[in-house]
């Protein structure tokens, strides 16, 4: 017991990192732990003079501290306080992002890495387990195989998985490791596209043609490369995998009744609908916003003006956008916070290469999977924001020695 109380109280947190990256893909509960123990220890380490420094001097936690701030001042014009508090009260899991940035310690980045994309691997295996019927779990079916996220959050974690794995690809010199990281970056990929969540295969896309104008330096090279990856993947996907071909399918059909036929009621629909109603909410209320609580309040009788023929809005709890849904329940000022703490996370600098492309590969795809989601407000999304953005942060940090 003398010697594991002898041993540093950052080397023990530094622990907990490592098993918060694994935890976060497969583990609700573990996370709850992990992020009590972590916070309880920092409290503990105390040396607060140097963690108010380095905090103060990171203008993305700063901004991300101006963002809940103004969130909590909302109250003022929110209708249900009791409700708005318990919203803003999921911030907590944000707590980590200060936490691992002054903690995290430059021999453990790689265990950090290495613990997500096992986590990741674990999943995967339980995913294609369920969408071959050999198993089930909770309510994960063969057409949503996905057991431990919400299908649209997954897919954009399993993008921004494949995106990791090929910047190692690119980065390894081994040969038996190159092939590990090309062979998980096929099946990765291969599991997105039997998923339902579109998002992530819009990301992936994406992700693919940036990665290669990175990583290949004849430009006209890297786009013909990526077309071709992005065409034989959108192929073999939509040839074999019938999830992928009737979500295809869904979304066109959707979007085609609510072009040619005002009719907004399928989901490709919804979701058009729910950008209009929601930018003219913003309009309405450009200052403060409506107040936490009361973002779909009159989302009914926005439909009924414009004559969008949509479902009962009722039935949604936010407008499955964050950047739509901020703008109207905080108005300019915290929508223009959201869009700074984005334009600070990508602006952070990093020495090395594959961090510089790996900061990029996060901040797409964050942002892409918050324009269908309430990404900073379900649970999976915010620890994916924290974990990511915590890790980033402590790296910048840690390359230029700052703090």
């Amino acid at each position: 017991m003398r010697k594991i109380f002898q041993k540093d109280l950052n080397t023990y947190m530094n622990y907990l990192i490592v098993a918060y990256a694994f935890s976060f893909p497969i583990s609700k509960a573990g996370v709850n732990v992990i992020e009590a123990l972590l916070l309880i220890l920092w409290l503990i380490q105390g040396n607060w003079s140097s963690k108010l420094h380095a905090l103060k001097s990171n203008l993305f936690i700063m901004t991300l501290g101006a963002f809940i701030l103004w969130s909590l001042l909302s109250l003022f014009w929110a209708s249900d306080t009791s409700f708005a508090l318990s919203y803003i009260g999921k911030y907590h899991h944000f707590l980590m992002i200060p936490i691992i940035y002054t903690t995290l310690e430059k021999r453990y980045i790689k265990y950090v890495f290495s613990a997500f994309i096992l986590s990741m691997l674990i999943s995967e295996i339980f995913s294609y387990a369920i969408y071959f019927g050999l198993m089930t779990y909770k309510h994960a079916t063969p057409e949503f195989p996905t057991p431990f996220m919400h299908h649209v959050t997954y897919s954009a974690v399993l993008a921004f998985t494949t995106s990791i794995l090929l910047t190692s690809f690119f980065k390894e010199e081994i040969l038996k490791y190159k092939i590990f990281y090309l062979l998980f970056f096929t099946t990765a990929t291969a599991n997105l596209f039997v998923n339902g969540g579109r998002t992530g295969q819009l990301i992936f896309i994406i992700l693919m043609f940036v990665l290669f104008l990175l990583y290949i330096e004849h430009k006209m090279k890297a786009i013909l490369l990526a077309s071709a990856v992005s065409v034989a993947t959108l192929f073999l996907a939509y040839q074999y995998s019938n999830n992928f071909a009737s979500r295809v399918h869904q979304l066109t059909n959707g979007f085609e009744k609510a072009i040619y036929h005002n009719d907004y009621t399928d989901q490709g629909g919804m979701r058009a609908a729910m950008i209009i109603i929601g930018t003219h909410t913003f309009l309405d209320h450009f200052f403060l916003g409506t107040g936490i609580g009361n973002t779909m309040k009159d989302a009914n009788k926005y439909s009924k003006e414009l004559g969008l023929k949509t479902r009962d809005m009722n039935e949604f709890a936010d407008y499955h956008n964050i950047f739509i849904n901020i703008a109207a329940q905080l108005g300019i000022i915290g929508i223009v916070l959201l869009l700074t703490m984005f334009y600070t996370l990508f602006k952070t600098k990093f020495i090395s290469k594959e961090y510089e492309a790996i900061k990029i590969m996060f901040v797409i795809t964050f942002m892409l999977y918050s324009c269908t989601h309430n990404s900073i407000h379900v649970m999976n999304g915010m620890v994916f924001f924290a974990l990511f953005t915590g890790v980033l942060m402590a790296i910048s940090r840690l390359e230029f020695n700052t703090c």
